[in-house]
């Protein structure tokens, strides 16, 4: 078997290919499998001539905005994919609504690729599946040491203190956040704390997925008369999405929701649905891979990748740094690497 990054994981055993969370539109035709709807992971949906594999929760989130995808089929978590000798297997990766990690099973040995991921229980998610592997491909958006988030409930807490202290000030308290993901977490976190919520369209778009799936979230729909009103009252928090100009708009007291919380130099709070740097070196722990392929993770690929060949004793590196090979557990040392 062997791995290859082409912005994107490229897995192929005995001429057979599949593609995972491809980035862009120059792809062979293999199957191609999406872990979750946020646009940098979801492209594929925009090809028209791969046949395409996710859950129906990340389907219908990426219809939000009007993509009608071609020749895609619904995947159900714990249940493969078999092409040719590859069987594709997906799990729950705790991210968003609908977010899985690939399990890629071939007579050689096994790859766990996390997408993006979350390891612990949050108001929406239950906590991403460790699986054993021989080689995990981790996404590493916070690796480095210096990400280290509070507990869920303790972020929540010191939300709703500044939202009820910025209320007094008869300012609106805005959370800018993902739309998809963190939005929803900061609906359930002010729905506990009696507190109304509004929420700009795009953020209300995929409210309503969250709740045909079963998700209570108690909100109003920015654009709605009812919303009207409750801002005009004052006592509300509101949630949009983080590239909204609001710079004109003294009324609203913004605060940054995102694990980049912690270097910001604004009103921020790290919730995040990624995993933080100590949740990574458990996840990896627990999956008892014999190599790591780190990826999604810019500059922090090649931290998080020293990090753990040192630490844990585990062969790790980038995924774009060089091809990897897994052999069949006849061969000696198993998995090798391909210098170009």
């Amino acid at each position: 078997m062997r791995i290859t990054w082409k912005s994107g994981v490229h897995i192929e055993h005995g001429g057979v290919k599949v593609v995972l969370d491809p980035q862009n539109s120059r792809l062979p035709r293999a199957p191609v499998f999406i872990s979750h709807g946020h646009l940098d992971h979801s492209t594929a949906f925009r090809i028209s001539h791969v046949n395409k594999y996710s859950s129906k929760e990340t389907f219908e989130l990426v219809s939000v905005f009007g993509i009608q995808a071609e020749k895609w089929q619904p995947l159900t978590m714990g249940k493969g994919i078999v092409v040719d000798e590859i069987k594709v297997i997906p799990h729950n990766a705790g991210h968003v609504l609908g977010s899985y990690e690939f399990e890629v099973e071939t007579p050689e040995g096994n790859v766990l690729f996390t997408g993006d991921f979350n390891t612990e229980h949050t108001k929406t998610m239950k906590p991403a599946d460790p699986v054993q592997c021989d080689v995990l491909i981790l996404e590493s958006t916070f690796g480095s040491p210096s990400f280290v988030f509070p507990p869920e409930d303790m972020i929540g807490e010191e939300m709703v203190r500044w939202a009820k202290k910025t209320i007094k000030t008869g300012r609106i308290p805005t959370f800018q956040a993902d739309p998809l993901g963190n939005a929803q977490e900061i609906i359930g976190i002010f729905n506990e704390a009696s507190i109304p919520v509004v929420t700009h369209w795009k953020v209300t778009r995929f409210n309503r997925v969250y709740e045909a799936y079963g998700h209570a979230l108690e909100y109003l729909d920015g654009e709605s008369e009812e919303a009207q009103e409750v801002m005009e009252s004052g006592n509300l928090v509101y949630i949009t999405p983080k590239q909204t100009n609001l710079q004109d708009r003294p009324e609203f007291a913004t605060a940054l929701v995102s694990g980049w919380a912690i270097w910001a130099k604004r009103t921020a709070f790290p919730l995040s649905d990624h995993a933080d740097f100590p949740r990574l070196i458990k996840f990896v722990e627990e999956c008892k891979p014999k190599t790591v392929l780190t990826c999604h993770g810019s500059r922090f690929n090649e931290t998080l990748a020293n990090y753990i060949e040192k630490r844990l004793g585990i062969r790790a590196y980038p995924i774009n740094l060089i091809p990897t090979s897994l052999r069949s557990a006849a061969a000696a040392n198993n998995v090798q690497t391909i210098f170009k």
